[in-house]
């Protein structure tokens, strides 16, 4: 009878410790995707202090072809997270045509849109609070709905952007 509630202890303090572990193994990973996401918006500085809201300490920060890759340490366990970046290069006439919402609206929105295709080729899809707002002012900024169901993909106008 002893030795089986003592195998039943060990198991018990076996399966509590696994069990830490593994919340701090989410923890950190949690840590880590929220450093990347930072990184990716407001650079490593940001990065940090969101780690450390999470109770982490950014260990690096590396960019590569505008994906941010951030490595988080929380004790003995460390984590990596990937993000990509906002914005990134525009086809010219859809960066006038962001430009020009953008004076319109009163807001940036070239960190606000998610570029479709290369350089945006494709259009753009914006936040669903935007769409509204940026389809009332197609006519003068040159961003139009591109249709097919779609609300909040947002193509150069015709009329502005031949071809």
């Amino acid at each position: 009878m002893v030795l089986v509630l003592a195998a039943v202890l060990v198991g018990a303090l076996a399966l509590a410790n696994l069990a830490g572990r593994a919340q701090r193994v989410a923890q950190v990973q949690t840590a880590a995707d929220a450093a990347a996401l930072a990184a990716a918006q407001g650079g490593r500085g940001a990065a940090a202090a969101l780690a450390a809201a999470n109770g982490a300490e950014l260990v690096a920060v590396e960019e590569i072809d505008g994906v941010v890759l951030a490595e988080v340490a929380l004790g003995v366990e460390t984590a990596l997270a990937a993000a990509a970046q906002a914005g990134g290069p525009l086809a010219p006439a859809l960066a006038a045509a962001l430009g020009r919402a953008g004076q319109i609206l009163d807001e940036d929105l070239a960190g606000a849109v998610r570029l479709l295709g290369p350089l945006g080729e494709a259009g753009i899809e914006v936040p669903r609070r935007l769409a509204a707002r940026l389809a009332a002012v197609s006519h003068h900024s040159g961003l139009c709905r591109a249709g097919g169901g779609r609300p909040l993909h947002f193509v150069l106008c015709r009329a502005n952007h031949p071809g």
